[in-house]
C-alpha cells in the first residue's frame, strides 16, 4: 500500500485538478524515469475502470514528440496524465489531443516529495484570482518592462500575443494544465525583446536546476547574445551550444508564478508556479508557428512587471486594482 500522502496527492490530481468521471477513458503516459509516479497515479485511479497506462522510452528534452503509438493513444483519451521525465506540453501530440477534446494534465519531472507536500496541496480555486488579475494586466498591452533589484532590465512587445492563464486544473475539453504550476503567461513578439535578464532561481535543464549564483543573459532582437556569470553560467552556455541551432537562443515566454504554496526545488512544475517568481523561456515560442521543439524556462525572483507603464506585479506581488 502506498504512503497515504502520495495517494492523497494523486487523488487530488484525479478529482480536483481533472474532475475525472468514472466512465471516462483515462490515459496515464509515463516512461522508465518516471514510472514510480505513473504507478502512483494508476493505484489512485483504482475506481476508474477505463484507465490505461502506457510506457515509452524517456525523451531527451522538453517538447520532444512522444512515440507514434503514444500520440495515437492520446487522441483517444478523455483525460491524459503525462507522468514523464520531460514535458510534452509543447509537442504536436499534446496539441492534437487537446484539439480532439482531451483534458490534459502535465505531471512531468515529479518526484515523490512533490506528492507529499507543497504546491499540489494548495487551494486551486482560491488562487484563480491571482491568475485572472495578471491576465487582466496583460490584456491589450503592448510594451512590457521587467526589472529586478539584481539588475534585470528587459523590454519587449506583447501586443497581440495570446495570454495563457494556467489554473492548475483542466476541467473543460481541450484544456491543458501543469499542476502544481499556477501561472499566467504571455510572450515576447518576435524581434522585440531586448535588455538584460538576471536569473537567480532555477533553470529547467538537466544540467542546471536550482542556481547557486545568478546568471546574466543579454538580449538583442529577441535572441540571447551573451551569457555571463560564474561556473554555472559557463555550464549553461555550453549546454545551449550543444543544440547546434540558433533558435535555442530565441527568447519567448513570459510566465508569472502564482501558487503561494509552491517552493523552489529544482522541479519544473513546482518552480514555475512559485509565487513571487517570473520565468522567461528560451527556444519554442508559441508565436513562432511551433517551428522548434525545445523549451527551457529560467526563473528569477521578486521582479516588477510594467505593461504600458502600469505596474501589474510589484517585486513579486500581484497588484490588484
Amino acid at each position: 500500500m502506498r504512503e497515504k500522502k502520495i495517494y492523497e496527492a494523486c487523488q487530488r490530481l484525479l478529482t480536483v485538478c481533472a474532475q475525472c468521471k468514472k466512465d471516462e477513458n483515462i490515459l496515464i503516459v509515463t516512461d522508465e524515469d518516471s514510472m514510480e509516479i505513473g504507478m502512483a497515479l494508476w493505484d489512485a485511479a483504482e475506481d476508474y475502470p477505463n484507465k490505461t497506462l502506457v510506457m515509452m522510452e524517456p525523451r531527451k528534452m522538453h517538447g520532444e514528440e512522444p512515440t507514434d503509438l503514444v500520440a495515437a493513444a492520446m487522441l483517444k483519451a478523455d483525460v491524459i496524465f503525462r507522468a514523464t521525465k520531460f514535458s510534452l506540453s509543447h509537442s504536436k501530440a499534446r496539441r492534437n489531443a487537446c484539439e480532439a477534446g482531451a483534458r490534459d494534465l502535465n505531471c512531468c519531472d515529479y518526484d515523490l516529495e512533490m506528492l507529499k507536500k507543497g504546491g499540489l496541496y494548495t487551494d486551486f480555486e482560491a488562487n484563480k484570482k491571482y491568475v485572472d488579475q495578471i491576465a487582466k494586466g496583460f490584456e491589450g498591452g503592448d510594451v512590457c518592462h521587467i526589472t529586478s533589484k539584481l539588475g534585470t532590465d528587459y523590454w519587449c512587445s506583447i501586443k497581440g500575443h495570446k495570454i495563457f492563464p494556467q489554473y492548475g486544473m483542466s476541467h473543460q475539453a481541450g484544456q491543458t494544465s501543469s499542476p502544481p504550476d499556477i501561472e499566467c503567461a504571455t510572450g515576447a513578439i518576435p524581434g522585440t525583446a531586448h535588455g538584460k535578464l538576471v536569473i537567480d532561481g532555477s533553470i529547467t535543464h538537466p544540467a542546471m536546476g536550482v542556481l547557486k549564483e545568478p546568471i546574466t543573459l543579454y538580449v538583442e532582437n529577441s535572441f540571447v547574445t551573451k551569457i555571463e556569470g560564474g561556473a554555472e553560467a559557463e555550464t549553461f552556455a555550453k549546454e545551449l551550444a550543444k543544440v547546434y541551432d540558433p533558435r535555442m537562443y530565441r527568447v519567448g515566454e513570459i510566465g508569472v508564478g502564482l501558487n503561494p504554496d509552491a517552493a523552489l526545488c529544482g522541479r519544473m512544475l513546482e518552480d514555475e508556479g512559485c509565487m513571487g517568481y517570473v520565468h522567461v523561456a528560451l527556444g519554442n515560442n508559441e508565436t513562432d508557428n511551433q517551428d522548434f521543439i525545445l523549451h527551457i524556462d529560467m526563473m528569477f525572483q521578486n521582479p516588477t512587471i510594467e505593461v504600458d507603464g502600469k505596474v501589474i506585479f510589484d517585486e513579486g506581488q500581484v497588484v490588484f486594482d
